[in-house]
C-alpha cells in the first residue's frame, strides 16, 4: 500500500481511532502470536517487576515479533499499563475481576504509563514513554455496578476506559488523555520524525 506513514502492531480499535483523528496514513498488521487475542498471560495477570518497564518490554517485544505485508514503513507498536504504587493492574477476566480491579483505584490515584516502540524497515528501533496520572473518585456501589454492567471495561488496561461515557468518576490529573486511552499522538510523530531524519 503505497504512501504508508506506518504499519500499527495492534488489535486496539481505540489506538486506531486515535491514528485516524491524526490523519496519519496506515495499515494494521498482526503484533506477533505472542499478543493474539486470548494468548499470553499478560492479558489478565498483572507482570512482575517495575509497570514502566513491562510496558516498554512489551511493546519491543510487539514490535520486533510484527510481520506486516511489506518492509515499505516503519512498524508501530504500543503498550498500555495501570500503575498503582508500582504494580501493574492488567485487564480483568470478568465481571467480578473486573470490580475488585475498580475497586482498588476509587478514592485514589494512579499512573497510566503507555509505551510506544517503532520498528523502522531496517530493523532499528525507537523508543518513547508517556506517563499520565489519573484520579478516580468514590462513586458509590450503584455508579460502579453501572460502569461493571455497560461492559465497556473489557480488554482494557485497569478495567477502565477513561473515555468511557459510564465512568464519569476518572479524571486526569496530569498528562495527555490520549496517553491514558492507549496512544500519545504527539510521540508517535516524534518518532516518525527522528526515523525520517536518519533514513
Amino acid at each position: 500500500m503505497p504512501g504508508l506513514d506506518l504499519y500499527l502492531a495492534s488489535t486496539s480499535p481505540r489506538r486506531r481511532a486515535l491514528l485516524q483523528q491524526a490523519g496519519l496514513r496506515f495499515a494494521l498488521c498482526e503484533p506477533g502470536d505472542e499478543y493474539a487475542p486470548g494468548s499470553g498471560q499478560h492479558e489478565h495477570e498483572g507482570g512482575a517487576g517495575v509497570p514502566a518497564e513491562l510496558a516498554r518490554e512489551r511493546a519491543e517485544r510487539k514490535a520486533r515479533g510484527a510481520r506486516p505485508p511489506l518492509d515499505d514503513a516503519p512498524v508501530l507498536a504500543v503498550d498500555t499499563v495501570v500503575d498503582l504504587d508500582g504494580q501493574e493492574l492488567s485487564k480483568a477476566a470478568d465481571r467480578a475481576a473486573a470490580g475488585r480491579l475498580l475497586g482498588r483505584l476509587l478514592g485514589r490515584r494512579h499512573l497510566v504509563h503507555t509505551a510506544h516502540c517503532l520498528r523502522t524497515p531496517d530493523g532499528r528501533l525507537r523508543h518513547e514513554l508517556a506517563t499520565a496520572t489519573v484520579a478516580f473518585a468514590d462513586p458509590g456501589p450503584a455508579a460502579l455496578a453501572r460502569y461493571l454492567d455497560s461492559g465497556d471495561w473489557r480488554g482494557k488496561a485497569g478495567a477502565y476506559g477513561i473515555q468511557d461515557p459510564q465512568l464519569p468518576f476518572a479524571s486526569l490529573v496530569d498528562g495527555t488523555l490520549d496517553t491514558v486511552i492507549g496512544m500519545h499522538v504527539a510521540a508517535v510523530q516524534r518518532l516518525l520524525d527522528a526515523a525520517r531524519s536518519a533514513s
